[in-house]
């Protein structure tokens, strides 16, 4: 029997979260029922694999998991130093790498981070059909397949994702209990892949069409990491509520189930639906895309005026639902940002937010615009490139973003210091 064990890299971003990695938990099962044998390293847990039995013939190394592919780093030194441990642990195993990285980068990708072969494509669905290939001997050249990205399959078709690899308990996200929220166990849900909305600043691993499994799957993944110890789960699903059937049904299912849960969603969303039906079906809190105030005056495609995410906070709040905010520094002529409403506006917001310092990353149109006038006029070909690209844009910013960051994070608002409070 091929065995295969994938390795997840430890991220040096992740501070207040610790996702289950829900894509090699898709994989690991569709392996599993093609009759190979399957394991898990997550060296953000574990510094040595576990000791599962015979010695994996092939590594699938996941360059970032799905809760973090939307925003992936730019660094792989971290990717890096797990494939050196690999090699190390196990010297006769062949190498794959899997993830947004490879997917826009393959070459550069399989250069920095030595391994054998990329597979190109959403992460679960390239790490099977990568892994197919190489058990089948197919492969003619490292970077695979040989044309364009492998098709995304259909999750709804594989079993249940492979829990029983992984200590649930173990992955961590923003829950409340007794009414606050603090970090604790917290399991993850992808109902809806995609999103069709254009922000040219946003990765979209998943693509630009809706894509819902049935309703009865994504009750049925919860209804299995509840019987694991689950009570909390987070929906990765990147605007709940803009497939209205999936999630009417999806919420009809989950009332009275005793199920807390959170999710992500646009303000434009909120205010055009039924909220007290979410909060029926055990919504604590949910995220909004608010970026800045002045977004819709900058040229990324998203027109969403302050007034409209206030309303939508405000809808939240009423319904009993706690607002998060993700807050984006650094946006391409963002006057907010250079003159201090930012600031203000974030320590005004009720509820929390999250931040992030806007990557000028490969996949994403602002990438493809601005990468040239940073990288002397042409595509930058290596990752070192990519990152300096984004280094040479935040020094040429009108102000200076790091002392921006360190005002917002020092605001109570802020979940880092909410989590970190408790």
């Amino acid at each position: 029997m091929t065995q295969v064990c994938f390795a997840i890299p430890d991220d040096e971003f992740e501070r207040d979260f610790l996702q289950l990695p829900l894509d090699v938990a898709n994989a690991c099962a569709a392996l599993r029922a093609e009759g190979i044998g399957v394991s898990v390293w997550d060296n953000r847990l574990a510094d040595t694999p576990p000791d599962t039995g015979p010695d994996p013939d092939i590594v699938v190394v996941v360059t970032a998991i799905a809760d973090r592919a939307q925003c992936y780093p730019l660094v792989l030194h971290p990717v890096r130093a797990l494939v050196d441990q690999v090699r190390r642990q196990w010297p006769r195993a062949t190498v794959l790498a899997c993830g947004p990285h490879v997917t826009h980068l393959p070459e550069a990708t399989r250069e920095e981070l030595g391994v054998d072969f990329v597979a190109r494509g959403e992460a679960d669905s390239a790490a099977v059909q990568g892994v197919r290939d190489l058990v089948a001997g197919r492969p003619g050249l490292p970077v695979l397949p040989l044309v364009d990205s492998y098709p995304q399959l259909a999750p709804e078709q594989w079993p249940l994702p492979a829990y029983d690899l992984f200590d649930l308990t173990s992955y961590t996200a923003e829950v409340f209990m007794d009414g606050q929220v603090r970090r604790g166990s917290c399991g993850m849900v992808l109902g809806v892949r995609g999103c069709t909305y254009g922000c040219t600043f946003c990765h979209l691993p998943f693509g630009t069409r809706m894509r819902p499994q049935p309703v009865e799957r994504t009750l049925a993944e919860i209804a299995a990491m509840r019987e694991r110890g689950v009570d909390f789960v987070f929906f990765l699903d990147y605007v709940f509520g803009l497939h209205p059937t999936f999630y009417k049904d999806l919420c009809q299912g989950l009332t009275g189930q005793g199920l807390g849960w959170t999710g992500q969603s646009r303000a434009e969303v909120v205010l055009r639906t039924d909220v007290e039906q979410w909060a029926a079906a055990g919504c604590k809190g949910m995220w909004l895309g608010a970026e800045s105030p002045g977004i819709a005056d900058t040229p990324v495609g998203k027109r969403v005026k302050p007034g409209v995410t206030n309303a939508a906070v405000r809808k939240l709040q009423d319904a009993g639902i706690t607002p998060f905010a993700f807050l984006l520094i650094g946006l391409p002529d963002d006057t907010a940002c250079q003159n201090g409403e930012l600031l203000q506006w974030a320590a005004d917001l009720p509820g929390y937010f999250g931040l992030n310092q806007l990557f000028l990353r490969p996949g994403t149109k602002l990438y493809e615009q601005l990468a040239p006038r940073y990288n002397d006029g042409r595509m930058p070909r290596t990752w070192a490139e990519v990152e300096a690209v984004t280094r040479r844009y935040r020094e040429s910013y009108p102000v200076d973003l790091n002392e921006l960051w360190d005002q917002l994070v020092r605001l109570p608002n802020y979940l880092g210091n909410a989590m970190a409070a408790l």
